[in-house]
């Protein structure tokens, strides 16, 4: 047999063996072919009132068709938009302060604060010298009073007796004068005066004169000072 001759059974071979070999793949194996899918298509809606039921005529002449409108496609939902939280708006920077005013306003301040310590300061001293004065006041009015107030009276150093006029005793006369005087801080008689006569111009004269011969220790007030003290004494003249 020539190889022209049996060409034609190698092909025949090689046929039946591709197919054995396929029978035998698709028994022990799974295959799949990936084909591919079909564009998805959104639903349309066609408006169909345009279709109309006509209603026999008598006449025989045809109606115009009426005219298809276009379809009308709803509009799609638009999607919910999420809520944005809002934020809060930065504060604006401070400005800052000129640095010139700042130091007028300290200054300004710094006097304020020397003039109120000033007047503080000159108010205590007004009330230390209102006290001051009040409590000179008050020693002065206790000085006053106290020197007004005799705490041991005048006590005598020499009394001499008065003399009886001798033209009296020889006229009879007798009676009693009544003395007003005043002792001084010496003590010594400074005033005297007749408050009350005797009667007799003798009798006064000698009871006068006897007075301001005398001395005495001065009064003593609650200072433990030299005062004045004033007496009122009667120096009687009997006949004996």
């Amino acid at each position: 047999m020539s190889l022209r001759n049996s060409q034609p059974l190698i092909w025949t071979f090689v046929a039946l063996l591709t197919a054995a070999l396929f029978a035998g793949a698709l028994k022990w194996g799974k295959v799949t072919i990936d084909l591919p899918k079909p564009p998805i298509q959104k639903a349309q809606f066609i408006d169909l009132n345009f279709i109309q039921i006509q209603k026999p005529t008598s006449t025989s002449t045809p109606q115009p068709s009426p005219q298809p409108t276009a379809p009308v496609i709803p509009p799609e939902e638009s999607p919910v938009p999420e809520p944005v939280a809002q934020q809060e708006p930065e504060p604006s920077p401070t400005p800052k302060a000129d640095p010139a005013i700042v130091k007028k306003q300290r200054q300004a301040k710094a006097a304020r604060e020397r003039e109120l310590a000033r007047k503080r300061i000159e108010e205590k001293r007004r009330q230390k010298l209102t006290a001051k004065k009040a409590e000179n006041a008050r020693k002065k009015a206790a000085t006053a009073a106290a020197s007004q107030r005799t705490v041991s009276k005048p006590s005598g150093i020499s009394q001499p007796k008065p003399k009886y006029p001798p033209a009296a005793r020889r006229a009879g006369q007798q009676g009693t004068v009544t003395l007003s005087f005043t002792i001084g801080s010496s003590g010594a008689v400074i005033s005297a005066r007749i408050a009350k006569s005797s009667g007799y111009i003798l009798l006064d004269n000698a009871a006068l004169s006897a007075i301001r011969s005398w001395r005495f220790k001065p009064a003593r007030n609650a200072l433990d000072e030299a005062v004045s003290y004033s007496y009122t004494l009667p120096v009687p003249f009997r006949l004996r």
